[in-house]
């Protein structure tokens, strides 16, 4: 299974506003010392309620899947967001 053009661009969209959101915050004040990341088993867990609660035809093996296909679409995309969060014409 790999992305489509719409999920691809709805990946690369939540993508740039959760990172405006976090630069919003740290300039805002707001320190991040104290948040620590998701372990695998935790992103795991999430990634089922997700499919149990929003997304309730996909299969868990389905799941999987796009979690494959979403972490190799962020990897191909890192230059693109990197030149999105550093252009100034974007400000």
């Amino acid at each position: 299974m790999t992305l489509n053009d719409r999920e691809r661009f709805v990946l690369h969209a939540m993508s740039i506003m959760v990172v405006d959101s976090m630069i919003k915050r740290v300039q805002n004040g707001e320190q991040f010392a104290d948040i620590i990341p998701m372990t695998a088993g935790g992103m795991i867990s999430v990634m089922n309620d997700i499919g149990k609660n929003r997304c309730r035809k996909l299969s868990r093996l389905e799941i999987s899947e796009l979690y494959e296909d979403i972490s190799e679409e962020m990897l191909l995309g890192t230059e693109m967001h990197k030149d999105s969060l550093y252009d100034k014409d974007n400000l």
